[in-house]
């Protein structure tokens, strides 16, 4: 490597990036339900009990949609256009029977979270025989989740913004190891290239930029005055199992992360298995 190389390197190595806080709005709130007006209102209480902590009653719109607001996906879209919201609120498979099978979020949400730049919280389903218990408590612990969290401000602002004073925030980095896995095999197979080095260089560099963007998270979020824990969960694993654990191990309240992708239509790849599949705990989908 040339000496303009290495110093190129030391200098992109040193440049790190930084969090800087900004505040998300919160005080208009769109509540859809698939319930009559009777039994959708006693569920808003429930919801603005569970969120008493992110959103004061005294600062925070609410306005509650039940089964006659709506009938199809374009009637929802056409109602969150209307009223503008800063957050949508609804469950998993609205105006559906198939959430008793652990396979989508429903017609419904696939195509809100994609069409609508409003971010949704998904609450598990209210027939659930457990559905009370998810909400049963205000919010304590929020995990956000990223493949990269190094520059993810966003993701960092809206967690911290649904994480109560008091409470505390996991930054999550997992790097796929599959993936790794195999550009470290195709590294191996180059005779210019140290393998070993590779190995060692490579995954601590990964994992150091995740870490150092959660430290300064972490002080912005402290200058801020909101009174939150932040921690940083970053290694390498299997990233369904190790987010399930990680939910499992910090008692979880609320996981966060991005849903769409710029290039394509489809939810965010890896968003759509954790989604579908970690029907255990609320989600934030951006």
């Amino acid at each position: 490597m040339s000496t303009v190389d290495q110093f190129e390197s030391v200098f992109k190595a040193a440049a790190k990036t930084t969090y800087v806080h900004e505040k998300h709005p919160l005080g208009k709130v769109l509540l859809v339900t698939d319930m009559e007006n009777a039994e959708a209102t006693l569920y808003l209480q429930t919801v603005r009990k569970f969120l008493e902590g992110i959103l004061p009653e005294s600062e925070t719109e609410w306005i509650l949609v039940s089964k006659d607001g709506f009938e199809n996906v374009k009637d929802l879209l056409d109602t969150v256009e209307e009223h503008r919201p800063d957050l949508v609120i609804t469950y998993r498979n609205l105006r559906s029977d198939a959430w008793r099978w652990p396979y989508s979020l429903g017609e419904h949400l696939d195509v809100l979270a994609q069409v609508t730049t409003t971010p949704v919280l998904v609450l598990p389903h209210p027939d659930r025989e457990d559905a009370t218990n998810f909400l049963s408590r205000p919010l304590q612990t929020v995990m956000a989740v990223s493949g990269h969290l190094c520059g993810e401000g966003h993701l960092v602002g809206y967690s911290s913004a649904f994480t109560p004073s008091g409470g505390k925030l996991i930054l999550s980095h997992v790097e796929d190891e599959a993936t790794l896995d195999r550009y470290l095999d195709a590294i191996e197979k180059i005779p210019e290239l140290d393998s070993e080095v590779a190995r060692e260089t490579i995954l601590s560099r990964l994992l150091n930029d995740a870490k150092d963007f959660s430290e300064s998270a972490r002080v912005a979020l402290e200058k801020a005055d909101l009174g939150i824990e932040v921690e940083c969960h970053a290694k390498v694993g299997r990233r369904l199992e190790d987010y399930r654990k990680l939910i499992e191990d910090d008692h979880v309240d609320l996981l966060v992360m991005h849903a769409k992708e710029d290039d394509q239509m489809a939810m965010h790849g890896m968003a759509h298995p954790l989604a579908v599949e970690l029907r255990s705990v609320p989600l934030l989908l951006l």
